[in-house]
């Protein structure tokens, strides 16, 4: 059937230098009593423009010059007008080929006699395009149906709208994204923001089609199925001639999202022209205040590396407490361990300007999160027993396990009760991690302090270490990092913590000071050899871009799951929230007495940040992560991040500092490639998946602006008052229900996408995964290694490939801002016949 669904539609705003429009030709005054108007896909040369009235007949034509055309003076008398192009050529935005359209082919508008007389007298110019061209044929065929004109109109404008605006656009916080009729499509710089966003939607249609990996001229044909499958009233989709079944709302949504998140890392790069930025100003984007902001977020930063680097009151880096094997026997193949959750731990905050006291949450009362180190093979039992007053559970973060031991919310343990998590540690040696998951609760949970760290160690890691080919002893460190907020003043040397007290934090807990194994920009003295850090992004919502402070490269050996393949150097690497990486640094190219900072580089954050009238680069501020809370606690240089405590994503972090302060003789020489037992040896690809479809998960965001909130129960409030909503394939999360069924044994292909205009970190249970590609580029670098979670930008599209054999029950899908996945994006999937949700 042909068919096409609403959300593939939006071809994304970014990828290329021709973000808005297709031609730069004149500028189309107009100083007599005539028609004028513009075709574009891009801009039509040497089309046929033929106007027809309501009965279908010819009222007079031209032709059009660079995408503009001109009608003499016309005698408006039909209650409508139909204006169709046809043949011509064109070059195409997407792929830069030339197009020759066929005489049976082109676009087409529908104006009625009123409209047209409004251009008239207003010396406006008619917008011909593809969206245009769809809502034509709407209305026709509305009318056909007995409908009235006026009728027709209305409906097919809505249908536009809901179907490819609305539904589409990656910026719905912003007003000019609209249905558009009127317009010289065929200057450099559009006059408004709704012209802008017109053009961007036409060039859209180019890259949507080439994403469908069809060629350009093929555009029209996509363009009537489109117009076919709407007639119905609704987008399910449409069938290509090679048999794929496409939904063209999503598809057209995704390759507009990729188009603005491209468009904007140009801006970022200094990549764009001064027409570009220009068009992109237009669209509503805050450019010469992104330029500014981000000059000054390095400043800051800056600033606050030299304020740090010299301090003589940073706290020193704790090390965290390692958990012992309580039945004593190293060697019988079993672990076993007790976890007691607790509130109203009082927990010494050290910072460079002071220490207080906190309560926070706790495993086992200690006033740090406490580590296992666990042996791959082994069988562990650890009995859980929750103290709180709310439903807990463990969630084995990373493992691959059965999904009754998994410690998802279907499983709660109920205050007062205990639990007995038993299975076998079956995987690669992995800096793994647990915590809370209950249903809800997941965010406070996790943000009051319940997360621990799980090394788990195999006779190959072990074998790198005695061999010196990784670092290890007292030279492999855990760094759990995390941003908390308290209270401004202490009151009897007591802050408490604050969690979601204000309006935007169900968008995201972002606190204003950053922890690093609980101390506030700690430091650690080191020698001047290789230094190993497993590095856990525990935050709930903040995505870091680690770095050191004078660039240096540093090492990647090893991700979520387990060591690469062939460690890859990098200077910077960004971890969303749940992500890890195990990292090297050579302290050899230091002197003794020298220092340097572990950093986080300020960032544009998200697209929303980098619009006019949305906070700008607000988030690209200084912030120190030192000492004290509050809105100005923590800007270092500047508080141009902070609102109440609340310090935006992308802003410039100062994290630790490494004070190099022996010198010893280097014994080790890291490993160059693991041996050929490793799993990660394993070649695994495409072609060795079970399904024969990929699944899709489509990460999504509702209420920014045009799009209302569904309920209170899976939704948050914006700064607007609005209801935001989060979710996945269109779903919030049901605890009665399954969403995806996954075979035994199966080996499947998934395809995340990010719809909305901030990053998503999508993580999946069960087992560990390995990314084939971003946004069709194959996987390289760090993305190699196993992955259980996968930070997906704005417009971005990651395939990642799972081996689900030993996998059985229910297991969740989730985006770890942990906001997020309580507000509802969140879903079930099972593997194998039977589960627990829903029984």
């Amino acid at each position: 059937m042909i068919r096409l669904t609403h959300k593939m539609i939006y071809v994304s705003l970014a990828a290329s230098a021709l973000l808005l429009v297709g031609c730069n030709s004149g500028s189309g005054g107009n100083t007599a009593p005539v028609l004028q108007g513009s075709v574009i896909k891009g801009p039509i040369d040497k089309a046929k423009i033929v106007l027809k009235d309501s009965s279908g007949k010819s009222v007079t034509e031209t032709t059009s010059s660079k995408g503009k055309f001109t009608f003499a003076s016309v005698n408006l008398t039909s209650a409508y007008y139909v204006i169709e192009s046809t043949g011509g050529s064109y070059t195409d935005e997407a792929t830069k080929k030339l197009v020759t359209v066929n005489g049976t082919q082109g676009l087409k508008t529908l104006l009625t006699k009123d409209e047209l007389q409004k251009i008239l007298t207003n010396k406006q110019y008619m917008a011909i395009t593809p969206e245009t061209t769809i809502y034509t044929e709407l209305v026709l065929n509305s009318m056909k149906n007995g409908a009235s004109l006026a009728d027709a109109i209305v409906s097919a404008k809505k249908l536009i709208t809901d179907t490819m605006i609305k539904d589409s656009s990656p910026m719905k916080m912003l007003p000019g994204d609209k249905f558009l009729q009127t317009g010289d499509f065929t200057t450099a710089i559009p006059k408004d923001q709704s012209e802008a966003f017109a053009r961007n939607r036409a060039i859209s249609f180019s890259y949507m089609v080439r994403d469908l990996k069809l060629q350009p001229s093929d555009v029209f044909k996509v363009l009537d199925l489109f117009t076919t499958d709407l007639k119905d009233g609704s987008a399910d989709g449409i069938k290509l001639t090679d048999g794929r079944d496409v939904n063209v709302t999503s598809a057209f949504a995704l390759s507009r999202l990729k188009l603005f998140n491209d468009t904007t890392n140009k801006l970022k790069n200094g990549d764009l022209s001064a027409d570009q930025k220009a068009q992109l100003e237009k669209m509503g984007f805050d450019v010469n205040g992104f330029a500014n902001k981000t000059a000054q977020a390095n400043k800051d930063l800056k600033a606050l590396v030299d304020k740090y680097m010299v301090a003589t009151t940073l706290p020193t880096l704790h090390v965290l407490p390692v958990m012992t094997d309580e039945d004593g026997n190293l060697a019988d193949k079993k672990e076993t361990y007790t976890l007691s959750a607790t509130k109203d731990v009082n927990v010494t905050i050290e910072t460079p300007n002071g220490n207080w006291i906190t309560p926070m949450w706790r495993y086992n009362n200690n006033p740090l999160p406490v580590v296992i180190k666990g042996h791959s093979g082994n069988a562990m039992t650890l009995n859980f027993n929750n103290k709180l007053s709310h439903d807990s559970t463990i969630h084995w973060h990373g493992f691959q396990i059965p999904a009754a031991m998994d410690g998802g919310p279907d499983y709660p343990v109920a205050p007062g009760a205990s639990k007995v998590y038993s299975f076998t540690m079956n995987q690669p040696a992995a800096p793994l991690w647990f915590h809370p998951h209950p249903d809800m609760e997941t965010g406070k949970q996790v943000y009051m302090g319940l997360a621990g760290v799980f090394l788990l160690q195999d006779s190959i890691l072990k074998q790198l270490e005695t061999n010196n080919q990784l670092p290890s002893g007292n030279k492999d460190t855990v760094l759990l990092v995390q941003d908390r907020r308290f209270d401004a003043n202490a009151v009897n040397g007591v802050k408490n913590l604050l969690y979601k007290n204000l309006r935007m934090d169900d968008d995201g807990m972002l606190g204003d000071t950053v922890l690093v194994n609980g101390s506030v920009l700690p430091k650690q003295d080191v020698s001047n050899t290789l230094h190993r850090y497993s590095l856990y992004n525990v935050s709930n919502a903040r995505t870091y871009d680690f770095a050191l402070s004078d660039n240096s490269n540093f090492t990647v050996v090893a991700t979520d799951g387990g060591l690469l393949a062939s460690p890859t150097t990098v200077n910077h690497i960004i971890l969303g929230p749940a992500e890890r990486v195990e990292i090297v640094i050579d302290f050899a190219k230091y002197n003794v007495g020298s220092k340097v900072m572990l950093v986080s580089k300020p960032s544009s954050g998200d697209m929303m940040s980098m619009m006019s009238g949305m906070g700008g680069m607000g988030g690209m501020g200084g912030m120190g992560g030192m000492g004290g809370s509050g809105a100005n606690s923590q800007a270092g240089t500047g508080s141009t991040g902070t609102t109440q405590g609340r310090v935006a994503n992308g802003t410039g972090l100062a994290i630790m500092r490494f004070d190099i302060s022996t010198s010893e003789t280097e014994s080790v020489t890291l490993y160059s490639q693991l041996p050929s037992t490793a799993k990660i040896n394993k070649p695994i690809s495409a072609t060795d998946a079970t399904n024969t479809k990929e699944r899709q998960f489509l990460m999504s965001m509702g209420g920014m602006g045009n799009m209302g909130g569904t309920n209170n129960t899976n939704s948050s409030t914006n700064t607007n008052n609005q209801k935001m909503t989060f979710v996945i394939n269109g779903k919030a999360f049901d605890a009665n229900r399954v969403d995806e069924f996954v075979a035994a044994n199966a080996t499947e292909v998934w395809n995340i996408k990010n719809m909305s205009p901030m990053a998503h970190p999508f993580h999946a249970h069960a087992i560990q995964y390995r990314i084939l590609s971003r946004n069709g580029i194959p996987a390289s670098g760090t993305d190699l290694g196993w992955k259980d979670t996968f930070l997906v930008q704005p417009g971005e599209s990651i395939r990642v490939i799972g081996d689900f054999t030993g996998a059985i029950g229910d297991y969740m899908y989730h985006c770890h801002i942990l906001e997020h996945e309580d507000a509802g994006m969140m879903g079930y999937f099972r593997v194998g016949n039977t589960g627990h949700v829903g029984k």
